[in-house]
C-alpha cells in the first residue's frame, strides 16, 4: 500500500554557506570576495536584510542582491521606491518556518545534495522534524509564490530521486499528496505528470496483482476527480490495445519535468507525455 508522506534527508550543501537566523548576525556578517572568484559572488557582498517567517516570527538574515536575483517577488519588495515602508525586513506570517530554511538551504546552494546513496528514505509519517515527500512538494508550491523556477527544478530533482527507477515493486505516490499538488498548481505544471506516471506504474506493476488498492486512492478520487481524469487521459496516450501485452516502460529523464524560466519561451505539446515505451511484438491472450 502507499505510505503517507514519507520522510527524505535533511538536504546538505556541501561547503555552502548558510546565515543562522538573524537575531544572531544580522549585524555582524561582513564577507568578501578574493580576486578572480566567481562574478556571483557579488551577490554575497551587498546589505543584509531579515526575513520574518511564520506565526513564531522566525528570523533570517540574507543577502538581499542573491535573494533578489532569484525572485522577482522579493526584488520587488527590497528594491521598490516607496520610503514609506521598511525595505531591509520582510514578514511572510503565512508560511512555515521549516519549508523557509530548506527554501534557504537551496538558496545558498542552489541544490538539494542528498546523503548516504542514491535512496536513503525511511517510510516514516511526517513528525514536524523530518524532511517528508510533503515538504519538498510544499517547497514546489513555495518555488510557485516567490516566481522561482529553480526552487521548483531542485524540489523536482530531489523527488525523482526518492521516487526512483520503475520497478516489479513500485511504490505509489500517496494520493494526499497528490491531491496536495492538484489544489496548489495549475493544469500545465509538470509535477502533476510527474506524480500520476509513478502512480500508474505502481497500479500496473506486478507487486501490485491480486492486491487491493490503497485506502487513500479511493478517497481522494472520489472528492478531486480531476486527478482521475489526468490518469484516463495519461493511459489514453499510451494507446494501449486489448489483447496485446504493455510495452517496457520508464519514467522520462528528470529534465523532462523541469520548468524554464518566465523570460524563456515555454514551447510544449499540450499534453506532454511522461514516459518512454520500448516495443514488444505482438502476443495472443488465451
Amino acid at each position: 500500500m502507499a505510505s503517507p508522506s514519507r520522510s527524505m534527508p535533511t538536504p546538505t550543501l556541501g561547503s555552502a554557506s548558510v546565515p543562522p537566523p538573524a537575531s544572531q548576525t544580522a549585524t555582524q556578517v561582513s564577507i568578501t570576495s578574493p580576486a578572480g572568484s566567481d562574478p556571483t559572488d557579488r551577490w554575497l557582498t551587498d546589505r543584509i536584510v531579515t526575513v520574518t517567517v511564520g506565526k513564531e516570527e522566525k528570523k533570517w538574515a540574507v543577502h538581499e542582491k542573491l535573494l533578489s536575483s532569484k525572485s522577482q517577488f522579493f526584488n520587488q519588495y527590497f528594491n521598490s521606491a516607496d520610503s514609506n515602508v521598511n525595505r531591509d525586513e520582510m514578514k511572510l506570517p503565512d508560511e512555515d518556518p521549516k519549508l523557509f530554511g530548506l527554501f534557504i538551504r537551496w538558496l545558498y546552494g542552489n541544490a538539494f545534495a542528498t546523503s548516504g546513496g542514491t535512496r536513503p528514505f525511511r517510510f516514516q509519517p511526517p513528525d514536524g522534524k523530518d524532511v517528508t515527500v510533503r515538504d519538498y512538494l510544499a517547497l514546489y508550491v513555495l518555488g510557485g509564490k516567490f516566481g522561482m523556477v529553480g526552487l521548483r527544478n531542485a524540489a523536482i530533482d530531489a523527488l525523482y530521486t526518492h521516487f526512483g527507477e520503475v520497478t516489479d515493486f513500485h511504490e505509489s505516490p500517496n494520493f494526499e499528496d497528490i491531491d496536495y499538488i492538484f489544489t496548489h498548481t495549475t493544469p500545465d505544471a509538470p509535477i502533476r505528470r510527474f506524480l500520476i506516471v509513478h502512480a500508474l506504474f505502481y497500479l500496473f506493476s506486478k507487486g501490485r496483482r491480486n492486491a487491493p488498492l490503497p485506502a487513500d486512492w479511493g478517497k481522494v478520487l472520489c472528492k478531486n476527480g480531476e486527478i482521475g481524469w489526468a490518469m484516463i487521459r495519461m493511459l489514453a496516450d499510451w494507446n494501449w490495445t486489448m489483447g496485446v501485452n504493455a510495452p517496457p516502460m520508464k519514467v522520462k529523464a528528470r529534465y523532462q519535468f523541469h520548468e524554464k524560466e518566465a523570460e524563456s519561451p515555454k514551447i510544449k505539446p499540450e499534453r506532454p507525455d511522461a514516459v518512454e515505451m520500448g516495443t514488444i511484438p505482438n502476443i495472443d491472450v488465451d
